[in-house]
């Protein structure tokens, strides 16, 4: 199990000296017990306890950004050795300038065992010293990996919505000029009508997730450019729920759906065309479903780049890590488009 630390600093104190006191009483307890009922002095568990202490904080403080590298596992241990051959020196060295004999006597006796269980002591805060620069070598790069994504992840979806905008202004300016000569006045409202849809969309550029009911008045904008050229023969229905008038969506995901509507649903062919939308959320996921009717004979001529459906797709991906938002069918010269957004505040 990894754990993720607050505060190096202040653990690395708390640790070490924890580790100084718990070797006090156990030094000074069998101290005690194997010289009763002779009364003994703390001098011996107090700078074993210091001399351990220091050794801790040299650990910490040469060892603090190590890593290891494979089959360095000798230099490790060599390193524990002369930490352990200088706990017990310094104690040594401080219990003669007490001169104390009789702490001294009895350090010599316990020698071998005070060295190994300060090189095991030792050894550990060694290994667990690697193992937090690990971890935090590990979260680094980790937030490194996370913020190159999420930059990459950004800068593509910028692209797209550069991409889309373009897309849709060329289309209406073709509209524009097909409406100068036979109907001058519906070009100049559309003229209008088009330079408010562009304001809205340069005031989204900032935001990747905007409320549904901001989108839908963005997308009503859209379409009463699109009625200026087609008049009476397009007609537009919206059935949102009401529950789903609270949800978000990424800023401009429908309109290449509808605009993929009115190109098959109303160019080149006769006749009133309607087009119907409807949103609903269901379990956190919110289901937006455009349907439009389309002439199978002018269907496959009218292929285009797919750019739209393309742009759509790799948005969803982007945003959600999934592949099955977007949903589009064809049954009885009715073409139906799905596109699902996940909820998740």
């Amino acid at each position: 199990m990894i754990f993720k630390l607050t505060s190096k600093n202040r653990l690395i104190h708390v640790t070490t000296w924890t580790i100084c006191i718990l070797y006090f009483f156990i030094s000074y307890f069998l101290l005690w017990w194997d010289c009763r009922p002779k009364h003994v002095t703390p001098y011996e568990p107090i700078i074993g306890s210091l001399s351990i202490t220091i050794c801790c904080y040299l650990i910490y403080s040469t060892l603090q950004y190590y890593l290891p590298r494979k089959n360095q596992y000798l230099k490790i241990t060599l390193i524990c050795l002369v930490l352990t051959v200088m706990s017990v020196g310094l104690s040594i060295f401080f219990l003669n300038q007490f001169f104390d004999d009789f702490s001294l006597a009895h350090f010599y006796e316990v020698l071998p065992y005070r060295f190994i269980i300060n090189f095991l002591l030792l050894l550990c805060v060694i290994i667990i010293n690697i193992f937090w620069n690990i971890q935090e070598e590990y979260e680094e790069n980790k937030r490194r990996k996370d913020e190159s994504e999420r930059i990459l992840r950004d800068a593509e979806l910028y692209n797209l919505r550069q991409q889309l905008q373009p897309h849709f202004l060329f289309n209406s300016l073709n509209s524009i000029i097909a409406l100068i000569g036979t109907k001058p006045d519906e070009a100049r409202n559309m003229t209008f009508q088009l330079s408010d849809f562009l304001r809205g969309t340069m005031r989204k550029d900032d935001k990747q997730l905007i409320p549904l009911m901001d989108e839908i008045a963005h997308l009503k904008l859209y379409l009463d450019i699109e009625k200026v050229r087609f008049g009476h023969r397009l007609t537009t229905i919206f059935h949102v729920q009401e529950e789903a008038e609270r949800s978000k969506v990424p800023s401009m995901i429908v309109q290449p759906l509808l605009e993929n509507a009115i190109k098959f649903g109303l160019y080149n062919v006769i006749g009133h065309v309607e087009i119907t939308i409807d949103i609903t959320l269901s379990n956190h996921m919110l289901s937006i479903t455009i349907t439009n009717p389309f002439d199978t004979d002018q269907f496959e001529t009218k292929k285009g780049t797919g750019f739209g459906l393309t742009s759509i797709q790799r948005r969803l991906f982007l945003l959600y890590s999934r592949t099955d938002l977007l949903e589009t069918s064809m049954k009885d010269n009715i073409f139906t488009s799905t596109i699902k957004i996940p909820q998740y505040d």
